[in-house]
């Protein structure tokens, strides 16, 4: 994927309605890895990247309800970057009350400031390889092992055409179809949940 799409206004405005279950699984789904995995990043032991992810979850769920969708004020998973940073320095704040590590001191007094460009830009980074993740889970049944195979072999292993149309004994031509069924796929399922344009998703 080239494209780093945004959140869909679609998508935030049924968060406002804390009865729409199927908006809220989706939200989860996304956004959850995204967080966890940042924490992990920050030095953070599974359990405890999982309760600050849960912790994050938590507050959007409070906030959505009231949300305003602005596409000129940025970008909505630029705010989730801050409140997931906010949520972290909290943890860390938390850990002041046992004997803390230098490190773990430099490490808050850098999540209480802004994030810099090397740390969005893998956050970025971050979010479109779980949203590919996320299309590619929900797509993969609705699709024929070879079908899918003839995808995922030359768009993300980057096998050649003509090899993997050996290993599937299936026609060059029948590869280029699958791998493009697959893919117009994974644009649409992409594009619920983003409103920019998705590029491509080939390699």
């Amino acid at each position: 994927m080239s494209a780093a799409p945004l959140t869909r206004p679609s998508l935030l405005l049924r968060l406002r309605d804390v009865d729409d279950a199927e908006a809220w699984s989706e939200f989860v789904r996304l956004y959850t890895p995204l967080v966890f995995s940042h924490c992990r990043r920050h030095g953070l032991q599974d359990a405890d990247a999982a309760d600050v992810a849960q912790d994050v979850m938590r507050v959007a769920a409070g906030a959505m309800p009231e949300f305003q969708y602005d596409a000129a004020r940025g970008k909505f998973r630029g705010w989730l970057l801050q409140t997931t940073r906010h949520r972290l320095h909290k943890f860390f704040a938390r850990q002041q009350r046992a004997p803390q590590a230098a490190s773990e001191t430099a490490m808050e007094r850098f999540l209480d400031g802004e994030p810099g460009a090397d740390e969005q830009a893998r956050w970025e980074e971050d979010y479109r390889q779980r949203l590919f993740d996320w299309a590619a889970e929900k797509a993969r049944a609705e699709f024929q092992p070879a079908t899918w195979d003839a995808f995922w072999k030359t768009a993300v292993d980057a096998v050649s055409v003509k090899e993997v149309a050996g290993q599937l004994g299936i026609s060059i031509g029948a590869v280029y179809i699958a791998r493009s069924r697959v893919i117009a796929r994974l644009r649409e399922l992409i594009e619920t949940v983003t409103d920019e344009p998705v590029a491509t998703l080939e390699k």
